[in-house]
């Protein structure tokens, strides 16, 4: 990414050389805080006045952060469990900031949005047997409340579709995609409409053009991706931001509290990254809202006690 710096700043020794060589190999290493366009910190009380301020924080170091306002200002975030996991993820936000750096209008809106800002997708195209050819990513245009179920039951075939390319899977993959799925696409098409948030869910609803939800699932040969987007950006950053707030109070999962009234607008999005490994939500004010996530179902991402994690929360125009 020609031109492109990105600064460091991280303190973690067991990553800091690992997310240098990144760098140094897709972007610029700037040396100067004052002349680059990402300042990348793992130090929650420095930020730069000039760049995008990225915070990096491993999950068990939480509890570090002392005083809820020392986050504020930030416009991105990755929270992450397992070292190996985030250099991948930077690298993927990193690519996301280039992309905007470029300009909505002059870039490929997927390299920001959708299944291909989630996963890994150029450069994997191959014939991977049985017919299918490699990346595969379907697109819905959702116009009705009453197309979950058939979209649920179009997840479950995906899935018998992929197993000769993954392997035999527990079926718990296939429900957890179906669940979130199914979670996503309520949020998108009642909570986000400010014609329908206040119906209850129960009551069908269904939407006009300028209303429709666009679905996504891309599968790269080991990562599912799943991407939802709605066309009205109402998913305030205040509100994403107290959720934040809320995981670096509480540091650890056992100490989250569910019933946090502060919080309940992120518990479903919360319920979501105990299924997937990625929750990634994008958020641009009255304009779009595209949350994603990725199920690793290579067995090789698959850790040996608790599976690699990372919530990426990324504001635009913050």
């Amino acid at each position: 990414m020609e031109n492109f710096k990105v600064f460091l700043d991280v303190s973690d020794e067991g990553i800091k050389q690992s997310l240098k060589e990144m760098v140094e190999k897709d972007y610029v290493l700037a040396t100067d805080d004052k002349d680059c366009e990402i300042y990348l910190t793992d130090v929650h009380t420095n930020k730069s006045q000039n760049a995008v301020n990225m915070l990096i924080a491993n999950v068990v170091k939480i509890p570090d952060f002392k005083g809820l306002s020392d986050i504020d200002g930030f416009n991105h975030y990755v929270v992450y469990n397992e070292n190996d996991f985030l250099v991948e993820r930077v690298n993927q936000a990193l690519t996301r900031q280039f992309a905007i750096k470029k300009g909505l209008k002059s870039t490929d809106s997927s390299q920001i949005m959708g299944v291909r800002a989630l996963i890994q997708m150029d450069g994997i195209a191959s014939d991977a047997g049985n017919g299918i050819q490699l990346p595969i990513i379907k697109t819905y245009d959702v116009r009705s409340s009453k197309e979950r179920n058939k979209l649920a039951e179009e997840m479950e075939k995906f899935f018998e579709m992929l197993e000769p390319l993954i392997g035999q899977q527990s079926p718990t993959f296939a429900q957890y995609a179906v669940e979130i799925q199914e979670e996503l696409l309520m949020n998108a098409i009642w909570d986000a409409n400010p014609k329908h948030e206040k119906q209850p869910r129960t009551i069908p609803v269904d939407l006009d053009d300028n209303e429709k939800v666009i679905l996504e699932w891309g599968f790269n040969g080991k990562d599912l991706a799943i991407s939802v987007r709605d066309n009205f950006g109402r998913l305030n950053p205040q509100i994403m931001s107290k959720y934040v707030k809320f995981i670096f109070k509480t540091g650890t999962q056992e100490s989250h509290q569910l019933n946090d009234r502060d919080v309940s607008a992120g518990l479903g999005m919360y319920m979501i990254l105990q299924r997937a490994n990625i929750l990634s939500v994008f958020i641009s004010k009255g304009k779009v809202t595209d949350v994603g996530v990725v199920i690793c179902l290579s067995k090789k991402k698959r850790a040996k006690n608790q599976a690699p994690k990372v919530l990426d929360i990324f504001h635009v125009d913050k």
